[in-house]
């Protein structure tokens, strides 16, 4: 089998052989279907970014959209306004081997959150949960700029895609795209699209890809699983609130580490999720 690995800004190893990666959340939308996780002012967000790095995040993950379908749209220039303040709360107490990564779907929101990150000479990459569907444009820009990019599977909306082998089609149509362009595949991380999306993305689906997760490993890029208080375990455990999801995400994940997943994005980086998957990946390992 042939091992996944990659190397981002030359310092981050991800891949079969390494350490499984915490990518926090750092919420920054009111909108959000999980309250707990939204950050309103700049003093619980540089003490929560700090108490993530201190828990073992590597990537945090700045977002100031909702992308749930049913959550309230707000234009580019409000998640501009959003982004823009945090990006520079962050980058000015973060160390230079912390990677911030813009959840955005947007060009013009990542040139900003590019141009922070310039300024203050911090790694960036960039999130989108569209595949590069929503706005084309953002396509020229991670290409011109070489920015890593992490994938979501999705064929014409975020998350649209039910089975495994949809999602592989889509992000290898996605892959060669870029790859087209001159865009260096190193820099590609691949996500699923795990959640209720779409209203028929019943919790069989996020069940199966999480199953069926080694399939991915045919695209021969690191696999990033954003599982995180997601509805299938709320709807799996009987539990509406996302606040009382917190061990059914910590069971999912492990699972999902120990079927390959790189990369862990989560709302609670703790010393209880670092040891589920550090046991995970170990036990993992040991198959291998």
């Amino acid at each position: 089998m042939t091992k996944i690995y990659t190397k981002l800004f030359g310092f981050l190893e991800i891949g079969d052989d390494f350490p499984t990666i915490i990518m926090s959340v750092i919420n920054l939308s009111p909108e959000s279907f999980y309250q707990g996780s939204v950050y309103h002012n700049s003093k619980t967000l540089k003490k929560a970014t700090m108490s993530m790095i201190k828990n073992g995040a590597k990537i945090l993950d700045i977002g100031a959209r909702s992308t749930a379908p049913w959550s309230k749209k707000i234009s580019v220039q409000e998640e501009i306004n959003r982004i823009i303040p945090a990006m520079e709360n962050v980058c000015d107490i973060i160390s230079d081997n912390i990677i911030i990564s813009v959840d955005t779907q947007y060009r013009e929101v990542a040139k900003k959150a590019y141009e922070i990150s310039q300024t203050y000479k911090k790694k960036i990459l960039i999130n989108d949960v569209s595949c590069l569907k929503t706005d084309p444009s953002l396509i020229e820009f991670v290409c011109e700029e070489n920015i890593p990019i992490i994938l979501m599977a999705s064929k014409e909306i975020p998350g649209d895609l039910l089975t495994i082998g949809e999602i592989i089609k889509e992000l290898e149509k996605t892959i060669t795209l870029l790859k087209d362009k001159g865009y260096d595949e190193k820099n590609i991380i691949l996500d699923p699209g795990i959640g209720k999306w779409i209203q028929n993305k019943e919790p069989k689906y996020d069940i199966a890809i999480i199953d069926n997760l080694e399939e991915l490993r045919e695209l021969n890029r690191p696999i990033l699983i954003a599982i995180s208080r997601k509805s299938f375990i709320g709807s799996i455990l009987e539990i509406p609130e996302p606040e009382k999801r917190l061990n059914g995400t910590l069971a999912t994940t492990a699972i999902a580490v120990y079927n390959g997943a790189h990369i862990v994005r989560t709302h609670d980086v703790t010393p209880q999720l670092t040891e589920i998957i550090k046991m995970a990946k170990a036990i993992r390992g040991s198959k291998r």
